[in-house]
This record gives structure tokens, C-alpha cells and sequence, in this order.
């Protein structure tokens, strides 16, 4: 009876149990934002961040009340930075659905702004199915009431790719706003006409093996590179998630694809040998540095192809044809990260880490630093 009483638990929603309360150790490099037990919170994972024309850096997180499961009493969050991530307002709620009695898994954010309006858009989920948009006005100060979009669906779940949207910077599609979502497969939802309205891609071909198959968490970015039209071209790095270190099988690399028509269709995905995915897989982030004119794409870089270890930020300076290592920012145990362009060049990343190695990766610390691009 004891046992299978503790079997039900730990596959009830809200288990596993939370982390032990705390940060990890103060790190010169790092500028905590999320520790387990702040506000009450178990543990805190999914981070994303977003630079804002205005200059703020809003600093989304997911607050897992009761465990760091991916289903329970789920809360979003944001913090602001307003002097390039140097100082940091406290912790705001941003959406909950949750009552003690009564658990919602509201996360799975990811946003994109529109640089003529400033109008900053969010996508949400809720209990990892149902799809909402709200907007924010004030810089990410106040956010509108949610509304339901399931249309913009195409299966029974849907998510993310958490590590931000972009704006057509040039061409036919000027101005459309992009943001990545997966349900049934990997795909775009975009919007025209400055987010009154939104339609769906198509899918972003992904691949199924005996070993494994392509995950819907994914990361997109313009390239700096254009069709005869002026439409600049997109990259798509998708998530792959192999059930067994892939040099045992030859396959479980990420997968990119290509985009000629603002993010409608793709082109047909190819692995790459120079970005590994731990067994199961994991989140990265992409982004574009006008100033450099490369990629960049942060993911962790695991010994082996195991566990997620060693956050690494890798370049391109192909539009993503060969990759080759650039900075190394976390040496340790580490999972989801973000990525976005600073003022002054730098690259902010926003990620979490702890100091172990685990089969089921938890932030001890969901931290902010930069790195020279």
C-alpha cells in the first residue's frame, strides 16, 4: 500500500518536490533573477528574455509553485531592467490561473514587439493544450487580458519555442511579426497587420528515426542574407531529441531549415554535426547580431551526448551552413537559455544553471550575464 501510494504521488501532477530554497553561490559573472522558494515559488524554469526598442530588457520566467514538474500550479512571471540589465525591478505576476484547489499550468511564453507600434505580443498556454495572445503597451509594464486563439492550432497540445519572435526587417512581408509555436509539428503564427489579426505556417519538416525523433520547441532568426526580392531569409533550429547518445546512432544533432518567404513555408531540414542535443534534447536559442553580421545559438554542449551540460554559444557566419564554438557561459549543469542583442554589441543570455550533473535537468539558479559577441 506504501508503495503504491508513493508511485501515485510521484506521478501526480505537481511532483516531483521543489528544490531546496536558494540560489546557487554568488558568481561574479552571473546576476541571479530566479531562486528556488522566492515568492513562494519552488522552482523556476523557461527563461526568456526580451530587449525592447525602448531599450528595457523584460526578463519572463516560468514559477513553478510546488515542484519543477512540466504540469501544475504554473504562474508567469517578469522582471524589468531598464539600465541594460545592471539593476532589476522585483518579480511582477503575469498571468496565473491557479487557485490552491485547482492547478493551471500557465507558460510556454513567447513574444515579439512591434517596433512602430512598441506594442509588445505574447503568445501563453495554458495546461500545455489552449493558446492565448495578450499585448503590452507600456513596455511590458501592464499586460491585457488573454484571449483564447485556437484556431492557431493544429493539434491537441501546443507550445513554444520560448526564446522569442522577429519582425520582417526588409521586403514584400516589412513589418510581419513571426513568433514560433508547435502543435502537431513546428510552425509559425504571424501576423500582417500589426497583431489584429494571425494565420499559421506551414510546418517545418522534421524527421522520425528508431532512436528518436524531432521535438516542437524551436528558435528562429533572420540571417543577413536575402532573396532576389529583398524577403530576408530565415533560419529555423529545431529541437531533436534522441533517446540514446547519438554517436551510438549517427543521428540526434539539431536540425535546421530554411525559409525564402517570411517564415510561410520551409525548405527541407538537415542535421548538423556541429550542434549536439543531450538525450531528450533541449531548448536553444538564436539570434542575428547585425554588428558582427553572424548567428549566434546557445544550447548546452554535453559531454557524451548525455545529460545538459556546459552552456555553450556557437557562430555562423553562412546563414547557419557551418557552425564553429564561440564562448563558453556556463561550464556546469545547464538547460533552456535566450539570447538577445545589447546596445553597446554584447550578447545577453539568460539561462539556467546549477552546479551538478542530473538525468532530469533543474535550475538551481535562472541567471543574466553577457558575453563579448
Amino acid at each position: 500500500m506504501f508503495v503504491s501510494t508513493m508511485l501515485s504521488l510521484a506521478t501526480g501532477p505537481g511532483y516531483p518536490p521543489s528544490l531546496k530554497p536558494g540560489c546557487l553561490s554568488p558568481d561574479a559573472n552571473n546576476t541571479d533573477l530566479y531562486c528556488p522558494g522566492d515568492l513562494g515559488y519552488g522552482c523556476y524554469k523557461i527563461p526568456t528574455i526580451l530587449k525592447t526598442a525602448k531599450g528595457t530588457l523584460l526578463a519572463m520566467i516560468e514559477a513553478r509553485k510546488y515542484s519543477c514538474d512540466d504540469h501544475g500550479f504554473v504562474d508567469l512571471r517578469v522582471r524589468r531592467s531598464t539600465d541594460g540589465g545592471n539593476t532589476w525591478g522585483p518579480s511582477q505576476l503575469m498571468y496565473s490561473n491557479s487557485t490552491e484547489q485547482q492547478w493551471t499550468t500557465v507558460g510556454d511564453g513567447n513574444w515579439v514587439e512591434d517596433a512602430s507600434t512598441r506594442t509588445i505580443w505574447l503568445f501563453h498556454t495554458r495546461n500545455n493544450s489552449q493558446l492565448f495572445l495578450s499585448h503590452s503597451s507600456d513596455d511590458g509594464i501592464s499586460w491585457s487580458k488573454p484571449r483564447g486563439m485556437p484556431s492557431l492550432k493544429h493539434g491537441g497540445g501546443a507550445g513554444t519555442g520560448h526564446a522569442g519572435g522577429v519582425q520582417i526587417s526588409s521586403g514584400p512581408t516589412k513589418g510581419r511579426l513571426i513568433i514560433p509555436i508547435y502543435s502537431g509539428g513546428p510552425y509559425v503564427v504571424y501576423s500582417d497587420d500589426h497583431g489584429s489579426s494571425w494565420q499559421m505556417g506551414a510546418f517545418v519538416p522534421g524527421e522520425t528515426y528508431p532512436d528518436g525523433s524531432s521535438a516542437g520547441e524551436w528558435a528562429l532568426a533572420e540571417t543577413g542574407t536575402f532573396t532576389s526580392n529583398g524577403t530576408p531569409i530565415l533560419l529555423a533550429s529545431v529541437r531533436n531529441s534522441p533517446n540514446i547518445p547519438s554517436p551510438l546512432t549517427g543521428k540526434g544533432y539539431r536540425l535546421q531549415s530554411l525559409s525564402l518567404d517570411g517564415g510561410q513555408t520551409w525548405g527541407a531540414s538537415w542535421e548538423v554535426k556541429e550542434l549536439p542535443e543531450p538525450i531528450r534534447g533541449c531548448e536553444g536559442a538564436l539570434v542575428y547580431h547585425p554588428g558582427t553580421q553572424k548567428l549566434y545559438f546557445s544550447h548546452p554542449d554535453p559531454a557524451l551526448d548525455l545529460f545538459r551540460n556546459q552552456l555553450k554559444v556557437w557562430s555562423s557566419n553562412n546563414f547557419g551552413a557551418t557552425w564553429e564554438g564561440h564562448a563558453v557561459v556556463w561550464g556546469k549543469a545547464a538547460g533552456y537559455s535566450s539570447l538577445a542583442v545589447m546596445a553597446n554589441g554584447s550578447l545577453g543570455v539568460f539561462y539556467d544553471r546549477n552546479n551538478h550533473s542530473m538525468a532530469v535537468f533543474e535550475a538551481q539558479s535562472v541567471s543574466w550575464t553577457t558575453i563579448a559577441p
